[in-house]
């Protein structure tokens, strides 16, 4: 039985403006000790499904359909008392931007602190030392435990931020954009040390804009557009053959640093989820939509053990 298994989840925010379809209908699974990385465009819903993995959704976001299975325990329909023993101690997130998650008010060691002894494993002095080596887990001298979120540098921010989330050695780790406006040195050490903790088996969410940085580390990618998972599969598989014209257009936008690839763009606007486009929501944007796109939504096929959606997965291919 797979750790997280997510079936039909949709989610909608209820604006002034009008419903907006932010996951619709999706469907994944992440087995113990795997990494399964969730690219897409800003606004594809990425961070509305990893919110919504913890039933932390915010308002006016509300779950609407489909089922979040975590080791057994089905998180949309859990009263508030299980939540809050998952949470932390099961499943832990970490937040996009640090600065706004810590409090700056609180030293860095007794919002550590707080999170161990909220779970029961420590109270006092062994709460305290248990905080303390969680910082130094994430590569910080003991003294940050004294220290103030405006007292760190970004990375340092960020990686109080994972030992929160890390301290309990939970067994699902989510990542929300952990590197985002950092340095490149920092992201490297910041994504080596998620790595460290998948490989003693800690499983791990990623959700990033970055298609090279999830294809580096994880086992699967999860392809997200409008709101809807377009293609899930094993990373090697989607990165060098992707089925689906979205994923094939997002990997030709990648930079290629030794340069020889004609470096491209995908045409137009991800669509207003307000009023999502008709038949195949990527259709105003595919170079290969016929009539059938724009009016018959795709339904989901697996092709070579990866899931597509798209009416045409595998036998269209985007050239120069």
């Amino acid at each position: 039985m797979a750790l997280l298994s997510i079936d039909g989840l949709s989610v909608h925010y209820y604006t002034l403006s009008g419903i907006v379809r932010a996951v619709d209908d999706v469907s994944l699974n992440l087995e113990l000790g795997e990494w399964v990385s969730i690219v897409g465009e800003s606004g594809s819903g990425k961070s509305t499904l990893g919110f919504s993995t913890i039933r932390l959704t915010p308002p006016p976001g509300r779950i609407v359909g489909g089922s979040i299975v975590f080791n057994g325990v089905d998180i949309v329909k859990a009263p508030d008392s299980v939540l809050r023993k998952i949470r932390g101690r099961e499943i832990s997130m970490i937040f996009q931007d640090p600065m706004t998650s810590l409090d700056p008010l609180r030293t860095v060691g007794s919002q550590l602190k707080e999170v161990v002894e909220d779970h029961g494993i420590g109270r006092g002095k062994e709460a305290g030392e248990i905080a303390k080596r969680g910082l130094l887990s994430v590569g910080l001298p003991e003294n940050a435990f004294y220290s103030y979120p405006h007292q760190l540098s970004g990375g340092q921010r960020q990686r109080v931020a994972i030992a929160i989330a890390t301290v309990l050695r939970p067994k699902l780790l989510i990542a929300d954009e952990p590197t985002t406006a950092l340095d490149v040195i920092v992201q490297k050490s910041i994504m080596d040390l998620l790595e460290d903790y998948n490989r003693k088996g800690m499983s791990v969410l990623l959700i990033t804009h970055d298609v090279a940085l999830a294809s580096e580390r994880s086992r699967k990618i999860a392809v997200m557009y409008a709101g809807e998972l377009v293609e899930f599969g094993d990373t090697r598989s989607v990165i060098e053959d992707p089925l689906h014209p979205y994923t094939q257009l997002l990997i030709r936008s990648v930079p290629d640093v030794v340069g020889e690839k004609r470096l491209t763009y995908i045409p137009g606007e991800p669509p207003d989820l307000r009023r999502p486009p008709s038949g195949c929501r990527f259709h105003p944007r595919c170079p290969f939509a016929d009539s059938m796109c724009k009016v018959e939504r795709p339904k989901q096929t697996v092709i070579s053990g990866r899931a597509v959606l798209c009416h045409y997965a595998g036998t269209v291919k985007v050239r120069d």
